[in-house]
């Protein structure tokens, strides 16, 4: 596998992707793309089109929405090889089922940590997509 920086326009949904509900909830993803950029890179493989993702189908989305209103830069992509359709369902499960959520009390340090460091309960919504009440409930005793 290697990375390469691809465009936008060069990328393509496939069928293969396991995530089949949800993945144009892109609520979360978008403010906090708009404000660090792309923390992790797609997972791609080449078809005759350019290149169609495996994994992160929803950064995808949130990529194309933040195209409307700024340049989108090419974007970081991990590429995996062509034709094997097994591996690419089984790196799209991975990718999916393989994350562990946030602990809630970690949630609450980290936010406390950010409020500490000067950012307000509005300043932190907006960053990850969530409402103020949510953040501020995150981080008050």
């Amino acid at each position: 596998m290697e990375l390469q920086h691809i465009d936008l326009n060069d990328l393509k949904t496939t069928a293969l992707n396991v995530r089949k509900k949800g993945a144009k909830d892109i609520a979360d993803l978008v403010p906090s793309i708009r404000s660090l950029g792309l923390l992790q890179p797609l997972l791609v493989r080449q078809n005759c089109e350019g290149f169609e993702i495996i994994a992160g189908q929803r950064r995808f989305y949130a990529l194309q929405k933040l195209s409307e209103e700024q340049n989108i830069e090419p974007v970081p992509c991990i590429i995996m090889a062509k034709g094997d359709d097994v591996k690419a369902i089984e790196a799209s499960l991975a990718e999916n089922i393989a994350r562990l959520p946030m602990d809630e009390i970690d949630q609450y340090k980290a936010f406390a940590s950010l409020v500490k460091q000067g950012q307000s309960a509005e300043e932190i919504a907006t960053l990850f997509g969530i409402t103020e009440g949510f953040a501020t409930g995150r981080f008050q005793t």
